[in-house]
């Protein structure tokens, strides 16, 4: 039996939430400088996760929300959601394609990866669920939330969001990439909450394992990828949730007016609307304006809904996005337009350019055209990569 430190629950959530705070930046900023990149990845890193769950062994202890009885089935659940969203992928691969996969097979490389997948897993559950179990006696469906928003973000790192250039992409980051890692924080908080680290263990870890792994992974488009990701864990969530309600029966009613199945299904389906959205699988999809090139017509920040529309419709002054030399998405005002053998070419300039653009636009360069721009909603994405530049 381990002995826990006698320190008020209230404190030692502070002292946990620090703990992971610094266990991130460490991460991002200063371990690779420090120790170089293999010893500060591979070797720093997992100890500093392996560091945090022991830590968290000391702290006060907590008894999960479920039933002792309930326990082995939520466990059971927890690991048949996993399988589940693991043999989707597959089947998804199948209509796709399948690519090697990045990490090392050498019995070197599959400890090495072992370790480091297994220590940051283990740090993260167990204070996850040490979390959870403080923090939801009062306000459960908020205290799940507020720490799968938390580790979403432990999940991202920095140099994932410094990498994304201010267009589109960062749109399509946020509602592809973190939508569904929010997806299965939720349901792992969840797992976490009324079973204990145990359950989120068994549901993360099957797929972590098929992902570090796996020598051969599906290649799948963003729009399958984040559908399997965001829609399932939520599912998987609403069914937990029915079967082992973590509140006691005379509670449930109200429980069901806080986190209804309906409202679950709803989030997901906006999700999922959102994700296709921002990748571009409806006629619309939105764009960022990174530059003072339009301005006063559309200025930096600004997010500008692009229409994909036949090159035949688009006429002398429509505002188009196009592709240009080296994959960079441009939009700019059609000042005139060209037809040479038959084939059409437009002449762009920017409005506040004094000169037209270089090179006109081939109709195979035309992403679409500006049809509504919503203005200044796009700063925070400039801002948030802004800070992070800076930091690296």
């Amino acid at each position: 039996m381990i002995a826990t430190v006698n320190i008020p629950p209230q404190r030692a959530v502070w002292i946990t939430l620090a703990a992971l705070a610094s266990v991130y930046l460490a991460v991002n900023f200063g371990l690779s400088r420090a120790f170089g990149s293999f010893a500060g990845t591979y070797i720093v890193q997992p100890l500093l996760w392996l560091l945090l769950a022991a830590g968290v062994l000391f702290l006060p202890r907590y008894r999960s929300a479920a039933r002792l009885k309930d326990k082995a089935s939520i466990i059971q659940l927890a690991l048949l959601i996993g399988f589940l969203q693991v043999v989707l992928t597959v089947i998804g691969g199948l209509f796709s394609s399948f690519g090697k996969s990045p990490y090392a097979f050498t019995p070197t490389g599959i400890l090495t990866n072992l370790f480091l997948v297994g220590s940051t897993l283990v740090g993260m559950e167990l204070s996850r669920a040490w979390l959870i179990n403080h923090l939801g006696k009062k306000h459960t469906f908020l205290a799940i939330a507020f720490v799968a928003l938390l580790y979403t973000l432990l999940s991202v790192p920095l140099t994932q969001i410094t990498s994304l250039k201010p267009q589109v992409e960062s749109i399509s980051f946020i509602n592809s990439t973190l939508l569904p890692l929010l997806a299965e924080n939720l349901l792992a908080s969840f797992l976490a909450f009324t079973a204990g680290p145990v359950a989120s263990i068994a549901y993360r870890g099957l797929m972590l394992a098929f992902w570090w792994f796996c020598p051969v992974l599906p290649d799948l488009p963003w729009a399958f990828k984040g559908l399997i990701g965001t829609a399932l864990p939520i599912i998987g969530l609403v069914v937990a949730n029915s079967l082992y309600s973590p509140q006691p029966r005379h509670k449930r009613r109200g429980l069901a007016r806080e986190g209804s199945m309906a409202g679950w299904i709803i989030t997901t389906i906006v999700a999922v609307v959102i994700i296709w959205f921002a990748v571009g699988l409806f006629p619309f999809q939105p764009a960022l304006v990174a530059s003072n090139s339009m301005t006063p017509t559309m200025n930096v920040g600004d997010v500008v809904i692009i229409a994909k529309v036949p090159v035949d419709n688009i006429k002398q002054g429509d505002v188009i996005q196009f592709r240009m030399e080296g994959g960079v998405s441009v939009m700019h005002r059609v000042i005139s337009i060209q037809e040479t053998n038959g084939a059409k070419m437009f002449i762009t300039k920017g409005d506040a350019n004094s000169e037209p653009d270089r090179e006109p636009v081939i109709p195979e360069n035309v992403i679409g055209k500006a049809v509504f721009t919503i203005r200044k909603i796009g700063w925070a994405s400039i801002v948030v990569k802004s800070f992070f530049t800076e930091q690296a």
